[in-house]
């Protein structure tokens, strides 16, 4: 785990204070972000169960560079009252400082794969998984979500794996027939590759778009995340998604020492395809909720920008990922791949900051910051390549002012709507913290 440490060493400096969690018991507790050296890390101590070091960023001017994009800050129109502070009052509560942007809608913990990373892989837990809400239910979760944040928040339906729902083309004709016109699925596309009639039917239900798992561009890859030799379904998948219309999201999950190295082969491969590839994004792994990986020293945002552009033959350098206005600078970083002249190029290098600042859409959802940046200021040049990275937390991580201006949230059961990285927060035992 990360390594236990009371003090910095000598050749450090103060960051910045927030507070974090105690990856044991989840209580809040101080941390102090501080550089070593190049590096920058988190010290946190819990008065029971002692310090805890966390790696945090490969470079510490970059970090600050990232850390310095502030964009206007657009409140939750819909709050509950502050009581025990941040994170027991998601709500979202009257601290919140960010309208979501997206919200996820959980419809089964169902499976289709048996993904030796993932705490929900057992037999003996699929068996006992939920059904999921039924359409009554997710009626009321449809409308509880636009009365709080209106129509022009993205829904993405998600699971398990949502295509384990019979009715998934109903959930989705639901959401539109309530008003919502973003409605995306997060799948890992078995189902759209093993049935080409799927994808139609997706898109005739009104799916906007399908956000699907692509882990490499390597058998042995998939082996290792999920268990099986998935490379020729997410072709295929990707093949079915063309011919009915839908655009796609590839989402690779990137782990330290088993597929950081084929992020270049997959923008690579996003590019060959974006006439039905909208975007890519790269996530590097995390520990919490389902997922189950070494917290010894994981990749961060600030890693991927990095090795992103060491992968990309020239095309990225890691000060063109700017990051998206609608969360915390921390939280997640993108550009926009366009053509022009003939020429691949980052959009972040076709702008300024200013221009960036001044053009912003605080409404606009994660992978759609750029796109719709460049359609205001360049009108009429072709779709492109949106290229995002997030930077999720998890108890080792967790960095509470960052909490507070997160955008890409999950709708509760009952209705309350909270921050994702808070949602998925669990202790090194699997527990959840308990929020009113």
């Amino acid at each position: 785990m990360p390594e236990p440490a009371s003090e910095p060493v000598a050749n450090c400096s103060l960051i910045r204070n927030t507070s974090s969690v105690c990856p044991v018991c989840l209580e809040v507790i101080p941390a102090r972000i501080v550089s070593e050296g190049r590096e920058v890390h988190m010290f946190k101590e819990c008065p029971q169960h002692g310090p805890y070091k966390t790696y945090v960023w490969p470079d510490r001017d970059h970090y600050q560079w990232t850390n310095s994009f502030r964009m206007p800050v657009v409140r939750p129109e819909q709050t509950i009252q502050s009581l025990g502070g941040c994170p027991d009052d998601c709500g979202l509560c009257s601290a919140h400082q960010r309208r979501p942007t997206l919200v996820e809608i959980e419809l089964t913990e169902k499976c289709n794969l048996r993904c030796p990373v993932c705490f929900m892989s057992a037999e003996e837990i699929q068996a006992k998984a939920a059904p999921g809400p039924d359409l009554d239910a997710l009626a009321t979760i449809y409308r509880s979500i636009l009365d709080q944040t209106g129509p022009d928040t993205a829904i993405q339906l998600t699971g398990g794996e949502p295509t384990m729902r019979a009715d998934l083309p109903e959930i989705v004709k639901l959401g539109r027939r309530i008003g919502f016109s973003a409605i995306e699925v997060n799948t890992n596309g078995v189902v759209l590759a093993r049935r080409p009639d799927y994808a139609r039917k997706l898109a005739a239900a009104g799916v906007s778009g399908v956000y699907m798992q692509v882990d490499g561009m390597t058998r042995q890859v998939y082996r290792t995340i999920r268990g099986a030799d998935l490379l020729e379904t997410k072709l295929r998948a990707v093949q079915h998604c063309r011919a009915a219309g839908i655009q796609m999201v590839l989402a690779m999950t990137v782990i330290s020492g088993v597929n950081e190295l084929e992020m270049g082969d997959v923008l690579r491969f996003a590019l060959d395809n974006r006439d039905v590839v909208a975007g890519v994004a790269f996530q590097p792994a995390f520990g919490s909720g389902r997922f189950d990986i070494s917290p010894d020293r994981r990749l961060t945002m600030g890693d991927v920008a990095f090795m992103l552009a060491g992968q990309s033959n020239g095309l990225l350098e890691p000060y063109d990922l700017w990051p998206l206005g609608c969360s915390h600078p921390l939280c997640s970083s993108a550009t926009y791949i366009i053509e022009d002249q003939g020429k691949l190029v980052p959009l972040t290098r076709r702008i300024t900051p200013d221009d960036y600042h001044r053009e912003f859409d605080p409404t606009s959802p994660q992978g759609s910051v750029f796109p719709d940046l460049a359609e205001k200021l360049f009108p009429g040049s072709q779709s492109g390549l949106s290229v995002v990275v997030m930077n999720y937390m998890d108890a080792f991580s967790m960095d509470l002012e960052r909490l507070k201006e997160c955008s890409m949230t999950v709708s509760r059961a009952d209705g309350c709507i909270v921050p994702f990285c808070s949602y998925q927060l669990t202790s090194l035992d699997g527990t959840k913290r308990k929020t009113r």
